[in-house]
């Protein structure tokens, strides 16, 4: 265990690790951090801050003939920097002086954009973190793992911002309301919701990098420039999106109180047909271009219908909704919105409504193993429902339902199942 030794009141006052200082692998982070800035602010700035603007980077300088990011159209125009400072008169740097100017400045633009993207720069060990926090060392590892945080060791690897994050998961506990259990389910489902949005976000960036003919050695220095501009926007739009989601769950939640019907909803799975033939036939381009348009498009159609995305597994989706009616009308707009999807092959829908099991914002129980059974029955452009959703939708005019026949559903026995189609 660590102690504490007032670290929190250090780490509050203070703002850092008391009695701790960087190691001169940071200083040197820090000095080219400031190098970099410095040189930035001599040279011409990019049309979007000359222009006063915030948070774009689709402006470019009107008329500009050279400089790596004029014609790069949809990125901020960031100036050619020469590999090795020289001025005139001096003799022309030799190949190895080149390429160890070149290696510096990368390993200066990497430096800026770790720090910028960590919100400072990386100084502390994880002994002097838990310190400053005064919360015990096997504790705070536990919700680093629950994070999703490697194991680092002792390298200077975290910032004052991990000292804040840890009085805040450590508080909860101390505070007498919540047990540490729940401080680490907190922890873990931010850990593993952030990490894919992270993921999501750095692969879109890079494609746009891709797309526009930045190389690997510029990528650094680009994204330290558009992080500056953008990050303090994603991040306030982060905290909206979380908080409009946090206050639907709520509501759901006081629904089904309201209602006495806890537990009670519609499930469905949309299948992609004959997606392994497909992956053998398709490049990896091709299919990553396919199973793109398919989750989007799923997530748009869902979003509309009131529903909601629970999970994607390439070649299919899972879905929910709160009312028969409403998982119905998703899975028919999800046949049409494919249909006029020229990239997307035919669909397979299974949908059934039941009692079902929340946890950690995925759904279980036997509903859902039904509507999974159910998806595996439907033919092509088929949508095919349970007795129970067949049920409650009889008395809509909107939809129409046609009875297969009893169907044997592995692990479950017998159904009588029906075919879901728009009313003519």
């Amino acid at each position: 265990m660590v102690p504490g030794d007032g670290g929190r009141d250090a780490a509050r006052n203070g703002g850092g690790i008391a009695d701790s200082a960087p190691d001169a692998g940071a200083a040197e982070s820090e000095q080219a951090a400031e190098t970099a800035e410095t040189a930035e602010s001599t040279q011409s700035a990019p049309a979007a801050e000359s222009a006063g603007t915030t948070g774009t980077t689709g402006t470019t300088a009107s008329g500009a003939s050279s400089g790596a990011g004029s014609a790069r159209s949809g990125l901020p125009d960031v100036p050619d920097l020469p590999d090795v400072p020289t001025t005139a008169g001096e003799a022309a740097p030799s190949e190895d002086q080149a390429q160890a100017w070149a290696a510096a400045k990368r390993k200066a633009n990497g430096d800026e954009l770790e720090a910028l993207l960590l919100g400072g720069v990386p100084r502390h060990t994880a002994y002097e973190v838990c310190k400053a926090a005064g919360i015990p060392y096997d504790e705070a590892r536990r919700y680093w793992r629950a994070m999703g945080f490697a194991d680092v060791g002792q390298a200077r690897a975290f910032t004052d911002a991990d000292v804040d994050a840890l009085l805040r998961l450590g508080g909860m506990p101390r505070s007498g309301l919540f047990t540490e259990e729940f401080a680490i389910q907190v922890a873990r489902s931010m850990g593993q919701t952030t990490a894919r949005l992270a993921e999501w976000q750095v692969d879109a960036l890079f494609d746009a990098f891709d797309t526009a003919g930045v190389g690997s050695a510029e990528m650094a220095e680009f994204g330290y420039r558009i992080g500056r501009r953008v990050l303090p926007e994603l991040e306030e739009l982060l905290v909206y999106v979380w908080r409009r989601q946090l206050a639907a769950a709520a509501g759901r939640v006081r629904q089904q109180l309201q209602e006495h019907a806890e537990g009670q909803q519609a499930v469905g799975f949309a299948d992609l047909v004959s997606f392994t033939r497909l992956s053998r036939q398709l490049s990896e381009e091709e299919l990553a271009r396919l199973v793109s348009v398919f989750e989007a498009t799923a997530a748009d159609t869902v979003a509309f219908g009131g529903g909601r995305l629970i999970k994607t597994l390439g070649d299919e989706i899972m879905f929910a909704a709160d009312s028969p009616a409403r998982a119905a009308r998703i899975a028919l707009d999800l046949l049409a919105s494919m249909r006029r999807t020229e990239a997307v092959p035919e669909l397979r829908i299974g949908v059934a409504y039941g009692h079902v099991v929340q946890r950690n914002g995925d759904i279980y129980g036997t509903t859902v193993n039904l509507a999974a059974r159910l998806t595996s029955l439907a033919e092509p452009d088929q949508i095919v429902v349970d007795p129970e959703l067949a049920k409650a939708l009889d008395p809509d005019a909107a939809f129409a339902l046609a009875p297969i026949g009893t169907r044997m559903v592995r692990g479950l026995g017998e159904i009588e199942a029906s075919a879901l189609t728009p009313a003519e």
